[in-house]
């Protein structure tokens, strides 16, 4: 923008003498007769170099386009002339210029919508013997009637496809396209128009659904529109298996049935809420069943049938889920939806949608997900946020669903439940390796998270349809959904090159790491050893019951997610007695998000300091993390004027530049200014902090210091035992180069580890002072962060540490204080015990043999998984971009074979061959550009596949602008 700066007096200059004559003659520009004053032009761009023109040339100019602004030069400026007012007529079934000699009365007043305002136009229908019915021509213009009933207003065709890409895509609601339209017309005439915003309500209404209809193929069909099926108008997802379309004939009988397994996701949506606006029969869907959401009659008599079924119950500690009951429901027909999509590719499924009538109750739930999985006879892996209560006793709920959507109970082997991943620690550590994505066989690296990216998208229109009656809002609904999946099928080919790209990328890294690892394992335990681990986790898969091989048994304290959980519901219980409305974010969860900020602010901040210098794409992530956090930052601000209303009264001028001038500070050196950072007198006054805050963020911070230690314990553990394998096993330059890049993870995240704990105690000190508590939570200095077996540096070896630290040899990164030879030194006299594993629930056994062995199990099976997953992914990729294309291949052939199905008239054959023969070419034009660009990934992928070495280089051009939005974007309050 700094260069056309110095050019803006110019274009303010041009803009200014566009209002006079600019230079143009009073000569006609296209009769050139001196005799004519040439005194009218054209506002619209459409008419180019058009310049000034006498009457009549004009009218003759603009009898194809009568929608049109005029100007008329009065010799000082130019005013509005319609184009009705010089005299133009629009003559409806003839050619133009041509007029009807049987045509109807003129209609003086007909109003015309168009994309630049609304319009008044004289208007003659043909009359003809032979002409069609009113409306019939009005089509024919391209301009949609408001009624087939003598009409009397139309909007065109172009403002009907120009609402329908900026509701679809920008959520623009009518009333906004109404009132751009009311102004330009206001602008351009100086006259209001008349109300005609109900006309454009019902007319893109009716556009939406019969433009549905026809990309469906139903104008081709001999059944019409009547014989629409169940669920056809919904967009089907390429990329998903299905039988007879783009599976190869013997998939059944292929070893790798996970090949063809359906990965459908579950969530409800508490922000597309209904007002209780029009019924259900005044109002009825146009196409009920038909597309996304199950058919309402069936659907409503089923949940009529649980109006006393109370809400699914959940471990998780997700506000959506513990608020959803107190917030204010009064007035509204539905309090959400609940919805069904392919986990992997982001499309909703067609019936997987459903209104919630009162919370998340099985009764809603199980319709859209047994209409989902009736569809396909295939394998299924289905994720919902609460799954570890909802799939108890799913299969004998789907036997009371109705006939069209129940359910085998044959098929019970072969659905897996998992939660996604984001979800999944929000959850008790019992739900944690069962329902983890990264430990089921054949998901590849799924996350589960997708419908969370594609209620992002479809929130934007909750505003809008609130208030709508239920069969628009349906429509508008089921219309945005169309659209989200046409646009996700897009975005494929970018897409998958991108994930195999990755996928082939990690498999080789998490492959090749395991091999090392299992190696060394094995000539230090034995082949027999690692036999019997790969045996417990097989039989773990097959049965849950089993000894879990990813999960070490942890000391029996209160976690900080349960000290969370437990405030959560002390808050509620007292929100209840006290008859209060709860706020949108309780208090507990501003805390925890101050907590979350804290920790990403650190690690920022403590990476910055360790880079020092960086690469670009360093640099780059750098300041991504800070968006984040500004993000963050922005959240806490508006939500700490209601638990800390007045804390602006006790801050300096220098700290509230924090609050008023973010972008002078750094986003990683924010103060944040919680109950910890005030003076004990000033957080103690309820004009500083909501009774209670600061006894919460005492007992949070009191979590998150065992917590830090627990997971510290856990670095130190893994630092020794890495060590001792590194020491026994690893040798030569290649394996001691990844070795030490092993070893730099596990200590970065000790030392993250240690600054958390840090953080947090000195936060508790401000709060509490001295106390007993002092005796569990002691001072962390350097020397005390080390493994049972580690010893501490002698004074000239710290001297000698610091003095490479300060010559820039050594970082931050990896100093600890075991970083001479021999750390790991069994049986070293002067050895001395660090407080951090004084209590005997701490030491366990690490100080034999067989507590290492059974840490290095856990990593051991771990490792197993990641590489695993990621050898499935670069499989399930390769599939899914082969059946994209075998999709793509088979619609160009249906369409082919729905050109003569109808006996109609010639002029509609016409037609019905032409665009049947445009999404025919489309489709293989589609299927031959994925072919191509796919080709040289998929033979890397391919070659991985088969174990082939392979030095060659494939570049892949990824649009940054496409990448899929982070958990932190997602979850940023865009659904609950």
């Amino acid at each position: 923008m700094s260069t056309w700066t110095q050019f803006r007096q110019s274009y303010l200059d041009e803009l200014i003498r566009h209002d006079g004559l600019a230079g143009a003659s009073l000569i006609c520009s296209l009769c050139h007769d001196p005799s004519k004053r040439a005194e009218y032009r054209c506002a619209d761009t459409e008419c180019v170099g058009l310049g000034l023109v006498c009457q009549k040339c004009c009218l003759a100019h603009h009898s194809c386009l009568p929608l049109h602004w005029i100007q008329r030069w009065n010799d000082s400026y130019y005013e509005h002339c319609s184009l009705q007012s010089l005299g133009l007529i629009v003559q409806l079934g003839h050619q133009s210029g041509a007029s009807c000699l049987q045509r109807h009365s003129t209609t003086l007043d007909f109003t015309v919508l168009h994309t630049n305002g609304v319009h008044t136009v004289s208007l003659f229908f043909c009359g003809c013997t032979t002409s069609p019915s009113s409306y019939i021509q009005l089509l024919r213009t391209d301009w949609w009637p408001a009624t087939p009933l003598e009409p009397r207003t139309a909007v065109t065709f172009g403002l009907l496809r120009l609402f329908h890409y900026l509701n679809t895509m920008g959520k623009l609601p009518c009333w906004d396209m109404w009132k751009g339209l009311e102004a330009m017309t206001l602008n351009r005439s100086s006259i209001m128009p008349p109300n005609r915003y109900r006309v454009l309500l019902r007319t893109i209404r009716q556009f939406r659904h019969i433009t549905t209809l026809k990309r469906a193929g139903r104008g081709h069909d001999p059944s019409g529109v009547d014989g629409t099926m169940p669920g056809e108008l919904a967009l089907q997802c390429p990329a998903c298996p299905q039988p007879g379309i783009n599976l190869p004939s013997d998939w059944n009988r292929s070893r790798n049935q996970y090949l063809y397994r359906l990965f459908i996701g579950v969530h409800a949506n508490f922000r597309m809420r209904n007002a209780l606006a029009s019924t259900p029969e005044r109002d009825p869907p146009l196409g009920d069943g038909w597309s996304y959401f199950v058919p309402r009659d069936l659907y409503m008599s089923h949940v009529r049938t649980h109006v006393t079924e109370d809400d699914i119950s959940s471990c998780s500690g997700f506000k959506a889920m513990f608020l959803a009951n107190l917030k204010n429901v009064r007035g509204l027909r539905t309090t959400g939806i609940v919805g069904v999509t392919c986990s992997r590719h982001g499309l909703w499924r067609a019936h997987g949608m459903g209104d919630l009538q009162r919370g998340e109750r099985y009764c809603n739930v199980d319709p859209p997900v047994a209409a989902s999985l009736k569809m396909h006879d295939l394998e299924v892996v289905m994720s919902y946020d609460i799954m570890c209560n909802y799939g108890k006793h799913f299969w004998e709920r789907v036997q009371e669903l109705p006939e069209e959507w129940r359910l085998d109970r044959d098929r019970a082997q072969r659905v897996l439940f998992c939660i996604p991943k984001f979800h999944l620690w929000a959850h008790k550590p019992v739900c944690h390796a069962p329902y983890s994505f990264n430990y089921v066989p054949g998901v590849g690296r799924t996350d589960g998270e997708q419908i969370e990216r594609n209620w992002a998208d479809s929130n934007r229109a909750a505003a809008q349809t609130k208030v709508m009656g239920p069969g628009a809002r349906q429509d508008t609904l089921e219309d945005i959904f169309g659209s989200h999946n046409f646009r996700a099928v897009q975005s494929f080919g970018r897409m998958f090159l991108r994930r195999l790209a990755e996928a082939i990328k990690e498999a080789h890294i998490h492959g090749r790491e395991f091999d090392d690892f299992s190696a060394g394992l094995e000539t230090l335990l034995g082949k027999t050893i690692l036999d019997s681990w790969t045996r417990e986790i097989i039989a773990w898969e097959r049965d849950h019951a089993a000894p879990c091989p990813y999960e070490a048994q942890l000391p029996n304290r209160e976690s900080l997610k349960e000290i969370e959980l437990k405030l959560l519901k002390e808050e509620q219980d007292a929100l209840i007695r006290a008859g209060g409305v709860a706020h949108e974010c309780s208090m507990i969860l501003f805390l925890t998000t101050c907590l979350n900020a804290e920790r990403l602010m650190r690690s920022l901040a403590w990476e910055v300091k360790a880079r020092r210098s960086g690469a670009t794409y360093q640099e780059l992530n750098i300041e991504k993390q800070r968006g984040v956090i500004t993000r963050m930052l922005r959240r806490i601000r508006g939500l700490q004027q209601v638990f800390m209303p007045h804390i602006r009264e006790y801050l300096t001028a220098q700290q509230l530049i924090h609050i008023d001038s973010p972008g002078s500070v750094l986003p990683e050196e924010t103060k944040l200014f919680l109950p910890s950072e005030l003076k004990k007198h000033d957080r103690e006054l309820p004009r500083a902090c909501v009774p209670g805050l600061v006894d919460a963020e005492i007992r949070l911070r009191e979590g998150e210091c065992r917590e830090a230690l627990e997971s510290l314990r856990q670095g130190l553990r893994m630092r020794s035992a890495t060590h001792m394998f590194t020491v026994r096993n690893v040798t030569g330059q290649n394996p001691t180069t990844r070795a030490e890049g092993i070893q730099r993870k596990i200590q970065v995240g000790i030392q993250l580890d240690k600054l958390r704990y840090r953080w947090a105690r000195n936060a508790l000190f401000q709060l509490k002072g001295h106390g007993e508590w002092e005796k569990e939570l002691r001072v962390l200095e350097d020397n005390d962060i080390r493994g049972l077996n580690e010893r501490m540096l002698s004074a000239h070896e710290e001297q000698e540490r610091d003095r490479l630290r300060d010559l820039g040899i050594i970082d931050e990164a990896v100093l600890d204080p075991a970083s001479s030879d021999a750390v790991v030194a069994p049986g070293e006299g002067r050895r001395q015990l660090s407080w951090l594993w004084y209590s005997p629930s701490e030491i366990g056994g690490d100080t034999n043999i067989e507590s290492l062995k059974a840490a290095l199990k856990i990593e051991w099976s771990k490792a197993r998984a990641r590489k695993l997953r990621w050898h499935e992914e670069v499989e399930l990729v390769l599939e899914e971009m082969r059946r994209v294309i075998a999709y793509q291949e088979w619609q160009g052939r249906w369409w082919l074979t729905q050109m003569d199905r109808r006996e109609v008239s010639a002029e509609l054959q016409q037609g019905i061959w032409a665009f049947a023969m445009e999404q025919a070419g489309r489709a293989a034009g589609r299927a031959s550009d994925l072919e191509g660009k796919w080709r040289e990934l998929r033979r890397l992928g391919e070659e991985f596949l088969a174990g082939m070495p392979s030095s060659q280089e494939v570049e892949v051009d990824l649009d940054l602008d496409e990448e899929e939005p982070s958990e932190e974007d997602l979850h940023d309050d865009s659904v609950e």
